[in-house]
């Protein structure tokens, strides 16, 4: 019996939103970049993903990129997500090659994943990984990975589980010519008392910097 409940439920809140979201139509002017597909809502129906370019370009960070983000409802694709911040602007990585920002988004365990790379020089490089999930009716930042990379010389790196508040800085130094590291890596692990969860609207990946308690050091996403 409570099986059935569930489901009337499922399908009461599928036809809800059905009737509450907006066609996904998408506005002219703009360029794809990519689509992928999966489930984000753990219903069993693949969310369909976009990327595109606006039609805006910024100075020589290219044009702004904006993900939409749909439901398939009756047959019909439904806007169920817009965001124009968590997506660098088409050209702003850096000294990077002529194809613009390395861009990867993909739906895995029922979030959403985006990858970027900033060069600073052909040797120096900063990626970006973050990690999106639909939880208390809004899309959250839930964990970010942010390794700073300068070849033959270091590799530092931010993890950080905003669920949990972990916090892991690692510290890893080479040495090319010895092919060796020339320090032991450090590490810290703690936990930071974050506010809140960051929600996905109005976050640029890089752009916060918070100093490690009890330190002179800092993380970074």
């Amino acid at each position: 019996m409570m099986r059935y409940l569930a489901l009337f439920f499922i399908l009461l809140s599928f036809e809800s939103m059905a009737q509450t979201l907006p066609d996904f139509i998408l506005p002219a002017g703009r360029t794809k970049v990519l689509e992928t597909k999966g489930d984000l809502d753990k219903d069993g129906i693949d969310e369909v993903i976009f990327v595109y370019n606006s039609n805006k370009r910024v100075d020589r960070t290219g044009f702004t990129r904006e993900l939409y983000i749909c439901k398939m409802l009756n047959g019909k694709l439904k806007l169920w997500k817009k965001n124009t911040s968590v997506l660098w602007n088409s050209e702003d990585c850096g000294f990077c090659t002529d194809n613009g920002v390395d861009l990867s988004v993909i739906i895995k365990n029922n979030t959403i994943i985006t990858q970027q790379t900033f060069w600073h020089n052909t040797r120096h490089t900063s990626k970006h990984k973050n990690i999106y999930r639909y939880q208390n009716n809004d899309w959250f930042l839930i964990g970010s990975t942010y390794k700073d990379s300068y070849n033959c010389g270091y590799q530092h790196t931010y993890d950080i589980n905003f669920s949990t508040k972990q916090v892991h800085v690692r510290y890893d130094d080479e040495d090319c010519e010895d092919s060796v590291q020339s320090h032991p890596a450090t590490e810290k692990k703690f936990k930071y008392p974050f506010t809140s969860v960051p929600k996905m609207d109005g976050f640029i990946p890089g752009r916060i910097e918070i100093k490690i308690p009890n330190s002179n050091q800092f993380f970074y996403y």
